[in-house]
């Protein structure tokens, strides 16, 4: 006597019960997302008003990192805030220059060249807190910035400047006042 074992064709109870499964779990999914989303609606709304102004919720847009100063393009860069002392400048045409953070949002990529987009303003006065110049450039790069003052705006002397960056409607804060001497002579 043979014996021969058919296979139902016709789902079974376990292949149905996945089916449904996947179905509620696809309609309720969407629903899930968008209750989540509006919840923090709030929260979310004072964090980007706090990012605008360049406030502590500005994830897109830091305050410019590693204020140095050199001589000139061509010479090397002496950085602020060492604790050996302030930079001392020996030409009348000195060169500040910052790093930036990248601001293209998380997950995104910068185009290979971004093109001028993003403003720097540079501010140096005396160490009175006089101003001696306010230069506002367009950056090509978003990872550097530098400015040459031009030749005889500084005569000898101690200054200081600052840096901030704005891309679009967003300002990052101001670095910190990096103060410098220059001796021409």
């Amino acid at each position: 006597m043979r014996v021969r074992k058919t296979l139902s064709k016709r789902p079974g109870r376990v292949v149905f019960a996945l089916v449904t499964a996947c179905a509620i779990g696809a309609v309720a999914a969407p629903f899930a997302m968008a209750g989540a989303s509006s919840q923090p609606a709030a929260a979310s709304a004072a964090s980007a008003a706090s990012a605008a102004d360049g406030g502590p919720g500005d994830l897109l847009l830091p305050t410019p990192e590693t204020p140095r100063i050199s001589n000139g393009p061509y010479a090397g860069f002496q950085l602020c805030q060492d604790p050996a002392g302030d930079p001392l400048v020996t030409s009348g045409s000195p060169t500040l220059a910052a790093t930036l953070e990248s601001v293209a949002p998380p997950g995104t990529a910068e185009p290979t060249q971004p093109g001028p987009r993003r403003k720097v303003t540079f501010e140096v006065d005396t160490a009175a807190g006089e101003p001696v110049s306010h230069k506002q450039l367009t950056s090509a790069t978003s990872h550097d910035a530098a400015y040459q003052l031009p030749e005889g705006t500084l005569t000898d002397g101690a200054y200081r400047w600052r840096v901030r960056v704005k891309d679009g409607a967003t300002e990052s804060a101001w670095t910190a006042w990096c103060s410098f001497t220059v001796r021409l002579g």
